[in-house]
């Protein structure tokens, strides 16, 4: 008799976003959301922090959570986001990655919060930090959102275009880490670093340097990708070797796109991901 193998785990959403950094639910009700529908696997993936993993609930039902954060990286001056799932964050090199990234966010902060003074616009570090969530990592759409409340621009894409946006009036730079020195801090703490939203990178050529460079995968499917990509994406992973994600970047429910509920992850992307998963098991037990 032949025995079909039944992966366990096949409503996924490897990549949402919690009030402790850019998010507006918090990790409770995220999860919570995720048990209404009926997901068998999670990731809490916010920016730079792992501390939404301090506040979950302690009935979780039959659903299953792979820790993760989204750390920020660069390569030739363009940002790079990386998935570090299963780290163990107080891990000293990703620790102190992680300390610097909330120090020099603030920092940051302080200096784009002065040039937007500069443009008549005026903005406190106090109203900035109380929408940033209870780590008080300040990133901009924070500073976004304190703009729209106070009526300097009418949305987010407004404030990131005209403002705050890359080679904008008001930009200024977060501390930079390059990708090899978050890789080795992901790896180090004995995580796994995948590639986050690959086709929203600067060069999508840059994957095969940082397959070169020891990534452990991509985020396969993601609300930004064509089904090309997608395609792309599972051939790059497969000739070498590499974990497939999916997730869909959810940050709050005024955003329309990148939804919360189970990702349209194919059946080549699932295997992958219950592999990923039994791997990480086999790490943490």
């Amino acid at each position: 008799m032949i025995v079909k193998k039944i992966d366990p785990i096949r409503r996924i959403n490897l990549h949402l976003h919690t009030n402790v950094s850019d998010g507006f639910l918090s990790p409770s009700q995220v999860v919570e959301r995720a048990r209404e529908r009926n997901l068998d696997l999670i990731s809490l993936t916010d920016h730079d922090t792992g501390d939404a993993y301090q506040h979950l609930p302690q009935e979780l039902g039959n659903l299953k959570i792979l820790p993760g954060m989204e750390l920020s990286s660069t390569h030739e001056g363009s940002d790079v986001h990386i998935l570090g799932y299963g780290a163990y964050f107080k891990s000293p090199l990703l620790a102190e990655m992680i300390d610097m990234y909330l120090i020099g966010r603030r920092e940051r902060a302080v200096r784009m919060i002065e040039k937007l003074g500069d443009l008549g616009m005026e903005l406190s570090l106090e109203e900035v930090v109380a929408v940033s969530g209870s780590r008080e990592l300040i990133v901009r759409p924070h500073i976004a959102q304190v703009m729209m409340a106070k009526g300097y621009v009418s949305s987010k894409n407004e404030a990131f275009d005209k403002y705050i946006g890359n080679d904008c009036p008001a930009f200024h730079p977060k501390p930079e880490f390059s990708v090899p020195e978050a890789l080795d801090a992901i790896h180090e703490a004995g995580g796994f670093a995948i590639i986050a939203h690959p086709g929203k990178l600067e060069k999508e050529d840059y994957i095969h340097e940082f397959v070169d460079m020891g990534i452990d995968g991509l985020e396969v499917w993601h609300p930004d990708h064509y089904q090309y990509q997608v395609k792309d994406y599972i051939e790059i992973c497969q000739n070498n070797g590499l974990y497939m994600t999916a997730g869909s970047d959810f940050h709050g429910d005024q955003d329309r796109h990148n939804v919360f509920d189970a990702v349209p992850a194919n059946e080549v992307i699932l295997e992958s991901v219950n592999q990923l998963w039994r791997e990480y098991q086999c790490r943490v037990n």
